[in-house]
């Protein structure tokens, strides 16, 4: 097990602080409905915690991971409606999961590619990361649809609520899904910010394992 490395079981400790402070947090600020998602991520890091060793995973990767879902987790402090950042909070939060899962697969799958990056059985694999890290995106739309079918409006991952409209748009009723665009652009925008999260992550893994690499030693090898 990850655990045998000090530095691992530090990265993995911090990350569930770091989550429990969120939720403590979502509490105090008044707004819980992002505690299930957060609670949800919890699980995932004690999940690919466990198996650190059965995916071959590096801690970079491990930690772009425990990051990757926080973006989201913070939502409860009002980010997908008034975005802190040039573009719509909504597209971070799924731009970063998706690149850290393109991360997980590739770095899963390179075990089976060739030292040629452009091998055909390279070039297969590399494909099916793009697919697997693409169809985790899709599972998040039809998670969100799911909770909306359930929950309705609201906070949260599980609901219709800021960030799911256009930026800073707050809709809570039917007419006004229908008036911007039925909920369409939104599920857009979404697969199309996970897709440039997929490339970005398989982008740097390609650069780890056949352009900075020395040896038979990628980047990301030096770490357990």
């Amino acid at each position: 097990m990850a655990g045998r490395n000090w530095l691992i079981k530090t990265v993995f400790i911090l990350g569930i602080l770091l989550y429990l402070w969120v939720i403590l947090m979502s509490f105090v600020w008044g707004n819980t409905g992002f505690v299930p998602e957060t609670v949800i991520f919890l699980v995932l890091i004690v999940f690919f915690y466990w198996a650190y060793d059965i995916l071959d995973l590096r801690l970079p990767i491990f930690a772009a991971l425990i990051l990757g879902f926080l973006p989201h987790a913070l939502g409860f402090m009002g980010f997908y409606l008034n975005s802190p950042l040039p573009i719509a909070y909504d597209h971070f939060t799924h731009f970063f999961p998706c690149l850290a899962f393109a991360l997980v697969f590739f770095q899963f799958l390179r075990r089976f590619m060739t030292r040629r990056l452009f091998a055909p059985k390279t070039l297969f694999l590399i494909a099916l990361v793009i697919l697997a890290a693409a169809g985790i995106g899709v599972i998040i739309e039809l998670f969100e649809f799911s909770g909306f079918l359930i929950n309705g409006f609201g906070d949260g991952g599980l609901a219709f609520g800021a960030g799911d409209a256009c930026t800073g748009q707050l809709v809570s009723t039917f007419e006004e899904i229908d008036a911007y665009g039925g909920g369409w652009f939104n599920t857009m925008y979404d697969l199309i910010w996970n897709s440039i999260g997929v490339l970005t992550g398989v982008f740097i893994m390609i650069l780890a394992n056949y352009v900075f690499k020395k040896k038979e030693i990628n980047l990301f090898d030096k770490y357990y």
